[in-house]
């Protein structure tokens, strides 16, 4: 069943199906993560519905590409785009073969939420659409480095999210695709809870030197969103922003 959701920031709204994987928390904070520039083009693998396109355009004003592999998650994503009135453009086609699909442009920028877990792993869903999205059924964390690192010139930005536990193997795929971590941030529950997440900017061809930042706490002793999650999610005293 379809819906639509209030993003609650600059009138954005979302169509959201049950059939396919609904974004979460971490869509939102890897799209703030981000430092994009008014202008500049930026792809997102494996967007989706189009949620981080979405975010990161009104945002930022840049301009945004999606790569989506199913059939029904891209023409959600164009419904999306048009919803908001926003010039997002939505590629169907799987993500490994990306250099190829969008030959012609010229990224400065990359972004990845991609399939935390490896195929078999975890909670595995009868449905397939969720399991493409949650597990590496169709692309592993290799994949998206090596994709990542054929779109962007000497310079370019890539960001992605991924399991905490698994940042050993992230790093050690970007680096043989000559992607560079340059900013890591971990993300965790609670001050003194073992982080879950974490969020990584690399930077293609650049020097070895990353700056680890303080970890990103989503919630407060009061079990309430922390300050800096309330500026996230752009919710009271950071609504206008």
């Amino acid at each position: 069943m379809e819906q639509i959701d209030d993003l609650q920031y600059r009138g954005l709204k979302i169509i959201q199906d049950d059939t396919h994987f609904r974004y979460g928390t971490d869509a939102v904070l890897l799209a703030a993560f981000c430092d994009l520039r008014k202008g500049e083009l930026a792809v997102d693998l494996g967007t989706g519905t189009g949620i981080i396109p979405l975010l990161t355009a009104k945002r930022t004003g840049a301009r945004l590409v999606g790569l989506e592999i199913q059939p029904k998650a891209a023409a959600l994503a164009r419904r999306n785009a048009t919803l908001n009135g926003m010039d997002i453009q939505i590629v169907e086609g799987d993500l490994k073969d990306a250099p190829s699909l969008l030959r012609g442009l010229r990224p400065t920028a990359v972004i990845c939420n991609p399939p935390y877990d490896r195929e078999g792993s975890g909670g595995v869903s009868r449905d397939m659409e969720i399991r493409i999205a949650r597990h590496e059924v169709l692309c592993t964390l290799k994949d998206v480095a090596r994709a990542a690192a054929g779109l962007l010139q000497t310079g370019g930005r890539f960001y992605m999210i991924h399991r905490a536990k698994r940042v050993a193997e992230a790093i050690y795929a970007l680096k043989q695709n000559g992607l560079e971590p340059k900013r890591m941030r971990f993300i965790a529950n609670r001050q003194d809870a073992t982080p879950g997440y974490v969020l990584i900017k690399s930077v293609k061809d650049a020097a070895p030197e990353v700056v680890v930042e303080p970890p990103l706490i989503l919630y407060g002793e009061d079990g309430q969103y922390t300050d800096e999650m309330n500026r996230i999610y752009h919710r009271g005293a950071y609504a206008d922003e």
